[in-house]
């Protein structure tokens, strides 16, 4: 029988399946940063492999009552041109807001929750007192107030700023960075219950995060960083599902100490997929915590453990859900529960552009 090339060397390179899912960021190697990754703590880093998760009881203090998550909806909804240049400059609008949901029982109870609507765009575009007049005015529309978020230009030289991209982008992360403010005016709504944050600990005001009294367990779905060796990605690649990566430690750069606190952090796969990068969240406790909770590795791989199955038992089954492989199903009930009292982003929009004079008429 003859051979079949296509065939061998598939066979030879060990092809597995891909499925079709969502495009991911390609990751960053920012080297500062990885200078203060540690990968030894659980194991020695050429040694790493896929780790059990353990089926041991959970114990007092381990797992979070509360979840905190936060919602941005927005848009660019109209342009402007800058008066000197003619730069196209987007104005963003949006909604956001944070929430915070508490386990009573078996049922999830909203705690707390705050929104706000906001417009954005890049104001250095424009003389300053024409921008404070309008934030003025926007906060004392009546039937419609909103906050004027400022953004800037970037600051690297070479970016064109007549590219309509550049200005668009600065005015959205100006409103999702307010997002992440309303997250920690939830989180700190309750300093003392155990508490897990959707999204990094890395993005959120270091004084929300230090002398906490209870536990904080963060959930990252979006990677967008490279934190792994070698041998660390090809266990990370390799994952079964339920099963996780050792754990280690990633302190931040000595320049952003005020923007971040060092953590225990570990990758782990909650459900089985397709793509190799898919289905895979990373956990992260802040290291204080971590260390004074459980002094010794043999405390710590156990809380790893312990902690790693419970979050497999709370992944997300909605399978109508976009993100269902990398969700957690009480962060899910928070999103909905917050976005429920969100303004259709059509009336949003249509209120907005007819203040402006764009539409109509405002009364």
């Amino acid at each position: 029988m003859s051979s079949n090339p296509v065939r061998e060397f598939f066979r030879r390179h060990r092809a597995t399946n891909s499925g079709e899912m969502p495009s991911q960021s390609i990751l960053e190697n920012d080297l500062e940063e990885r200078a203060g990754i540690r990968w030894d703590c659980e194991m020695d880093p050429n040694d790493w492999e896929p780790r059990i998760c353990a089926e041991e009881p959970i114990r007092l203090g381990e797992i979070p009552t509360r979840f905190v998550d936060g919602c941005h909806t927005g848009q660019a909804v109209t342009w402007l041109r800058n008066p000197t240049h003619g730069w196209p400059v987007a104005v963003f609008l949006a909604e956001v807001g944070g929430v915070a949901m508490e386990l009573k029982g078996r049922t999830l109870v909203r705690r707390f929750f705050g929104l706000e609507r906001v417009v954005s765009f890049v104001v250095d575009a424009f003389p300053w007192d024409e921008v404070e007049s309008l934030a003025a005015a926007l906060s004392n529309l009546r039937d419609f107030p909103l906050r004027l978020l400022p953004a800037r230009r970037p600051d690297a030289d070479d970016v064109n700023l007549f590219d309509y991209e550049v200005m668009r982008s600065q005015a959205e992360v100006r409103t999702i960075r307010e997002m992440t403010t309303w997250e920690s005016v939830a989180l700190n709504a309750d300093r003392d219950a155990p508490t897990l944050l959707d999204g990094p600990l890395a993005s959120r005001d270091i004084m929300a995060l230090q002398h906490r009294p209870g536990l904080l367990i963060a959930v990252i779905k979006t990677h967008n960083k490279n934190y792994l060796h070698d041998q660390g990605w090809r266990t990370l690649l390799e994952l079964p599902a339920a099963k996780r990566t050792p754990f280690f430690k990633i302190d931040p750069p000595v320049k952003r100490k005020g923007a971040g606190v060092s953590v225990a952090t570990w990758y782990l796969r909650l459900s089985d997929t397709d793509a190799p990068n898919a289905g895979i969240v990373r956990v992260e406790v802040p290291w204080a915590q971590f260390i004074d909770r459980w002094p010794t590795k043999e405390l710590q791989i156990g809380f790893v453990g312990r902690l790693s199955r419970w979050l497999i038992d709370a992944r997300c089954r909605q399978r109508s859900y976009a993100r269902m492989p990398i969700s957690l199903e009480p962060i899910v009930r928070a999103e909905e529960s917050l976005k429920s009292l969100f303004t259709p982003f059509n009336l949003l929009r249509n209120r907005f552009l007819r203040h402006a004079g764009l539409i109509g008429s405002a009364q």
